[in-house]
């Protein structure tokens, strides 16, 4: 191995079995270093050149070196078995590749099928995708052996690319294998070359799928192995053995005499000259036509077994036009034929890879799997699966496995999909449907290293097992409610994932090869459908209503409750697509689809959806605050009457079990409670913005309600009436950036004030589309674009010191003393962690420029010189439980209950709508112990602190905490690092299922929620809080509740 230095880094490792070479590349100081090694001492060369075969700079030379062409250099082997090439970092290629020039005993060229490769630098995976677009587009010359020597060429740097290169390679393979990409082009081939090629690829991809660093460069290795071939064999088979057959039996070959057989002469040359796997198909459909003595038998096997055609027989490159004579005694010989192909042409085909696999496994595995087999219709056989697929996975995934094994568990896994889908689970009782569940959850994770989806099968065992309480009662039912909806989730951010980064691939295809849209506009989606994991959706579909009925809770989900008398009813995909309009009539909207951000739009009066929605998401909230009903409906019966209705005006009414009524009216009603004109003009807060000379931050000993926003001013009173009160409710120190120090820094960056008034011009009136990208522009100009004046930074840093948010001002301030004119000035220079305080405060003050907030302003009438944004900096405190507290019922104005919600991690999870439910409670207010959980948790991610701490920069807008109007999350909280997406694990959470432990929290909420309450003089409060992992509380923000009458 390579002697470096010990602070090598290594950069690719790659061993080339068959031809006994091994590449060793590290990062060693300011250098790259490749190491070539061969196993055998020869007198041989390197031919070698980089970055698809351009001349290597002469400094990088070893002794020898001499140059062949324009295009590659040679270099002997140090004695005949190692070569070291060194590179500067600075200078260096992406690859280096190379072949072998043997001399002796006689000059031979060993070049791996194509070339060899030595990734020396982080591949791009756009380069690669040129690359491979160039070929498969311009080549005149081209065929599926051409493009499986490319994808040998460049997988290895696919995989160092990261997933979105494995996606290329797979969706490159999966363009092959449907033959949307041709296999045969004006290229010719010997059948032994193709069944090497095809073996080196399939063993590659199964290295890949074994043995990636990335898990999701793992599952597209995988993906793209079940739709390659196996290749081996022995590839002259193939060419003899279909002339062997026609010479032992009679059949005319060439000048030999015999029967005239077309078909057999047309698909001898296609043999001869482009076996590809299409001829498995071909002797499968020959051989039920010998059977029967049906053509019809013929194409329709054609059909099933290889999707293939008369036009596509036709279409070869050797074309197969005539059909076949009945022979009947030729059935025999070409049944052994048919295994010469298979063992070939075959990849995932369950019977031809239990028996290669066969080899490889131990004498009780082989049992097992022929058991399966010998009963593969039998009910029982899906959980028979998952436990040899499990015993399997140990033998696949060891060192130098044989792809044989990974394509036998791709054809186990295949089957057990295809049993399931024969499943009526509809006639399946609930716990059968559990089961099944579970069953799937657990043959999904053999195939996927997917820690959530490891998670929802967690909680689906716990709950099988009685984790949660009987089975079907209303807790237990409660759980396995939140479990359905988790579940639902991952297996929708799973696939979302493989789609965002297979589609723009398949895009990229269709644009440069000129490829049929209709396969390429529902690409992604087909994969998505196509893979082994979506069979969980329709388990999910079929267990949800029935654990909603055993939980007694309505298909229902009232956010935000209010009468409608008579509207408007219009279906739109998404609310998004509307968000700008102003209906001219009171409208209820059908949205399919809402994702918790959006606004209202004036006019509209109810908002009823698919989409899971959080009472505290931003669109309930200002549902609320419009009076505007919202609800989520689960039922699929119930949407489609109301889709039914679509178009017609109705009343719609909220039932006292909570289910949504809606009934056809003869006209819409005017003057009803529900709104629905355009709301009044709000009325901001009266600021004093800051000026010259005025201070840049401030303490909260000097906040004022014209100098900063609710938000600071009501943790500042908090804090004051807390402890007034004697309540002992901890609360963060913050320090404040007044209004007007955005005008006054904007001011400070002339160039930048220019660029973001240029983007700002001619919005009112203009399409959503381009209001969208000139409010995308003027937030990236505010975010990345101003500099902070000298004296700003060492006033925030000493201010912010001073209240012990940062340990000292030398965090944000060197204090290097500065010359301006003739005298030293004490003007710092920004300290280490400066440059992350100053990006979250430019990125609080871009959220002005949202189109959330800005179509609120436009909606309220606010123009842009009115609103005015501080920006309040707090320590963010590590949450292990972040919970909001309502001390009076935000649906049905309850005053005496108290309604909270909690998630696991940072509060930004519920507050920010991430996809899914917080765990609810509620409880009379003055009786605490009495709480009563409503709902579980079924959000997939906790976001937790950064494990050295952080601070957060939040907005303090004066439209935001007003006393009619929440304004909840119009305006962004940055923290200065990235909180930290985890997967959120139920099953192992005791909140869920430890019931002491949760009336103590959860009763100690309500408790905390009336002591703020009894701290503002009773009126009801919005609380903010964390739960920290020693169970300490702290209350980061509390403002007036906004409630309306109903």
């Amino acid at each position: 191995m390579l002697e470096v230095a010990t602070e090598a880094k290594e950069v690719f490792q790659k061993r080339y079995e068959e031809c006994g070479v091994t590449v060793y590349v590290v990062q060693s100081g300011a250098n790259v270093v490749c190491e070539i090694t061969c196993d055998e001492a020869k007198k041989r060369n390197l031919h070698w050149g980089v970055d698809e075969w351009q001349k290597p700079a002469e400094a990088t030379w070893p002794a020898g070196t001499f140059p062949v062409d324009d295009k590659a250099v040679q270099t002997p082997f140090e004695g005949g078995r190692k070569i070291v090439i060194t590179v500067p970092s600075a200078e260096c290629p992406t690859s280096l590749s190379f072949v072998l020039r043997e001399m002796e005993p006689e000059e031979k060229w060993i070049n791996g099928g194509n070339c060899f490769t030595a990734i020396l630098s982080q591949p791009d995976e756009k380069s690669i995708l040129s690359k491979v677009l160039t070929a498969e587009s311009e080549f005149s010359h081209w065929s599926l052996f051409n493009r499986l020597c490319l994808v040998l060429e460049v997988l290895d740097a696919a995989n160092m690319a990261g997933p979105r290169g494995m996606a290329l390679i797979f969706t490159w393979l999966r363009l092959s294998s449907s033959r949307v990409l041709p296999w045969y082009k004006n290229n010719n081939y010997q059948s032994k070359d193709i069944a090497h090629v095809q073996k080196t690829v399939a063993q590659n991809m199964a290295d890949k799928a074994r043995a990636a660093e990335d898990p999701q460069c793992r599952m597209y290795a995988r993906m793209a192995l079940a739709g390659l071939p196996r290749g081996g064999g022995n590839g002259d088979d193939i060419r003899m053995g279909i002339l062997n057959i026609m010479r032992g039996n009679g059949i005319k070959e060439g000048h030999r005499p015999g029967i005239e057989e077309h078909f057999l002469e047309q698909w001898h040359q296609k043999l001869h000259t482009n076996t590809t796997p299409d001829d498995v198909a071909i002797c499968e459909a020959y051989l039920a036509f010998l059977h029967s003595n049906n053509h019809d038998d013929y194409w329709r096997v054609l059909w099933e077994r290889g999707n293939l055609t008369k036009e596509d027989l036709q279409n070869f490159g050797k074309p197969i036009k005539a059909w076949p004579m009945h022979l009947p005694h030729l059935i025999e010989p070409f049944k052994h034929y048919l295994w010469i192909l298979k063992v070939t042409h075959s990849g995932a085909d369950l019977d031809t890879a239990a028996t290669m696999a066969s080899g490889n496994l131990d004498g009780d595995l082989n049992w097992q799997i022929r058991d399966v087999l010998n009963n593969r219709h039998e009910w029982w056989v899906p959980g028979k699966i998952v436990e040899v697929r499990g015993r399997l996975k140990d033998f696949r995934n060891a060192p130098g496995a044989n792809r044989d094994l990974l394509l036998l568990d791709i054809a186990l896994e295949d089957w057990f999909r295809t049993q399931i889908e024969k499943t009526d689970v509809r006639k399946l009782e609930p716990d059968a449907v559990v089961e099944l569940a579970s069953l799937v959850l657990r043959n999904t994770t053999i195939s996927i290293d997917s820690e959530e989806l490891s998670q929802c099968l967690a909680m689906w065992d716990l709950l099988r097992s009685g984790g949660g309480g009987d089975k079907w009662s209303q807790r237990w039912s409660l759980l396995a409610l939140a479990a359905v909806q988790r579940t639902e989730l991952s297996l929708a951010a799973f696939c979302d994932a493989i789609y965002a980064q297979v589609q723009p691939h398949a895009d990229a295809f269709g644009a440069k090869c000129k490829l049929d849209p209709k396969s390429i506009v529902n690409f992604g989606e087909e994969v998505v459908r196509g893979h082994p994991a979506f069979v969980l959706s329709g388990l999910m579909q079929a267990l949800e209503p029935r654990v909603r009925e055993a939980a007694g809770v309505s298909p229902w989900q009232v956010v935000s409750q209010s009468l409608v008398p008579g509207a408007y009813l219009r279906s739109v995909a998404s609310l998004a697509d509307v968000q700008g309009e102003a209906f001219a009539e009171p409208t209820v909207l059908l949205a399919a689809e809402v994702g918790g951000m959006e606004d209202i739009p004036t006019g509209c009066v109810g908002v009823l959806t698919r989409s899971l929605t959080d009472v505290l998401s931003h669109v309930a909230i200002r549902a609320r605050c419009t009076r505007a009903l919202l609800a989520t409906c689960y039922d699929a019966g119930q949407w489609d009457a109301l889709s039914a209705l679509s178009g017609r005006y109705v009343s719609v009414t909220v039932a006292p079990d909570g289910s949504v009524l809606a009934a056809e009216t003869e006209s819409p009603a005017h003057g009803h409670g529900a709104g629905g004109g355009a709301p009044a003009r709000l009325q901001l807060t009266p600021v004093s913005p800051a000026g010259e000379g005025s201070p840049w931050a401030l303490s909260e000993d000097k906040f004022s309600d014209d100098v900063v926003g609710k938000k600071s001013l009501n943790l500042m009173l908090l804090r004051k009436r807390a402890k007034a009160s004697g309540a002992d409710v901890p609360v963060p120190t913050c320090v404040a950036l007044p209004f007007g120090t955005f005008e006054r820094v904007l001011a400070s960056n002339p160039d930048t004030a220019a660029h973001l008034s240029k983007a700002l011009a001619g919005l009112e009136g203009a399409p959503m589309e381009k209001v969208s990208a000139q409010l995308a522009q003027a937030r990236d100009i505010v975010s990345t674009g101003l500099t902070a004046p000298p004296d700003l930074i060492p006033e925030l840093a000493s201010v912010a010191a001073s209240a012990g948010i940062i340990a000292s001002a030398s965090e944000w301030s060197a204090g290097d003393k500065l010359v301006f004119g003739e005298a030293p000035t004490e003007l710092a220079q920004p300290g280490p962690a400066w440059a992350a305080a100053w990006s979250a405060v430019c990125r609080v003050w871009a959220s002005k420029w949202t189109e959330r907030a800005w179509l609120s302003r436009r909606q309220r009438g606010v123009t842009e010189n009115e609103l005015y944004m501080a920006v309040l900096l707090q320590q963010v405190v590590p949450a292990r439980y972040a919970f909001v507290l309502h001390t009076a019922d935000p649906v049905t104005h309850d005053n005496s209950r108290t309604v909270g919600e909690l998630v696991l991690g940072m509060g930004e999870a519920l507050v920010g709508s991430h996809p899914g439910r917080a765990l609810s409670f509620r409880a009379p207010s003055s009786s605490p112990g009495d709480v009563e959980v409503t709902g579980f948790p079924s959000k997939r991610l906790a976001l937790l602190a950064p494990p050295g701490g952080t601070l957060i920069a939040r907005s303090d807008a004066n439209g935001e905490d007003l006393d009619d109007f929440a304004g909840a999350g119009l305006y962004d909280s940055v923290p200065f690092e990235a909180l930290l997406d985890t997967p959120a694990d139920y099953a192992s959470e005791p909140l869920l299922f430890d019931g002491g432990r949760q009336k103590e929290l959860l009763g100690g909420l309500v408790v905390l929620g009336g002591a703020i309450r009894g701290a503002f003089d009773g009126q009801h409060q919005d609380v903010e809080g964390v739960v920290d992992a020693a169970g300490r509380v702290t209350v980061v923000q509390a403002r007036p509740q906004v409630l309306h009458s109903r």
